[in-house]
């Protein structure tokens, strides 16, 4: 079995600061450093299963987060660094048997949800995709299931928990890190404590995924791409993205085909929108 691992930070053992998960902050040598104590349990404890091979996607910001000098990764494990990537946290899932989603987080507007956002922490309000309402995981599992490769494993915080197995169903097998009190605040386990659960939570959700329990989120063509937009200022610029629609004062329309195309509509438009003024 070859198991990919797309590995996000926000919801790493600990994480609840944006000053922990952003390059340009002192603390985000922690967020790194719990990003990768989470990313290792998991993969010993599936090397210590039997999968034949490993693939992570460093899937957070730059994606430039983990580093193959120093502390690394054992052999039988491979490493996607560096972003642009044609589908970005996911990219290399098409190689893969089943898929897990590590230290991810809920989307933006969760209440109690650590750090909660979608792609972007001031860009993007809100996304549908034929009338359901997703965040990172929901598109990325989308991209997945395309694919033909199911995800059986999730972890993050309780929020993102119960985001999951909303999309998912119960054959998900989710591993929870943290409770989140506020955006920036939670109730924590320690990294011994959590690398525990992890592996558990791992070898659980490869039983599962041998025994074809995984679950494949799937949507049906043609696909229709609701974003909105945190100001209509961000809207005014995405807007002048060809193809595309607007539908309300932040909201913009994209309809397509091809599944993949979601994926370079929703890096457009949020980098599109980004560049409007904030006043």
């Amino acid at each position: 079995m070859k198991l990919y691992i797309s590995s996000d930070m926000e919801g790493s053992t600990g994480v609840v600061s944006p000053a922990q998960v952003d390059p340009k902050s002192p603390l985000y040598t922690f967020g790194c450093g719990m990003q990768y104590h989470d990313t290792l349990a998991v993969v010993n404890a599936a090397l210590r299963w039997g999968v034949e091979k490993v693939i992570v996607n460093d899937a957070h910001w730059t994606m430039t987060n983990f580093s193959v000098a120093g502390a690394s990764f054992p052999d039988g494990v491979e490493l996607i660094s560096g972003t642009p990537k044609l589908l970005g946290m996911v990219e290399g899932v098409n190689n893969a048997d089943v898929a897990f989603f590590l230290g991810y987080h809920a989307m933006a507007g969760t209440e109690k949800a650590v750090l909660d956002h979608t792609y972007s922490f001031g860009t993007i309000y809100e996304m549908s995709v034929n009338g359901r309402k997703l965040g990172e995981t929901g598109l990325n599992a989308l991209f997945c299931g395309a694919l033909g490769v199911p995800v059986a494993m999730i972890s993050g915080d309780q929020a993102l928990s119960a985001e999951a197995r909303s999309l998912l169903g119960s054959e998900l097998v989710t591993c929870e890190l943290k409770e989140g009190l506020g955006r920036t605040s939670a109730l924590t386990l320690p990294p011994e404590t959590t690398a525990s659960l992890l592996g558990a939570a791992c070898q659980d959700a490869l039983e599962k995924a041998a025994a074809s329990k995984s679950p494949k989120f799937l949507l049906d063509a043609p696909y229709t791409m609701d974003v909105s937009f945190h100001s209509t200022h961000q809207a005014d610029f995405a807007a002048l993205i060809p193809g595309c629609a607007r539908i309300a004062g932040r909201t913009l329309r994209f309809e397509t085909d091809d599944v993949f195309e979601l994926r370079r509509f929703i890096c457009t438009a949020m980098d599109v929108a980004s560049q409007a003024p904030l006043d």
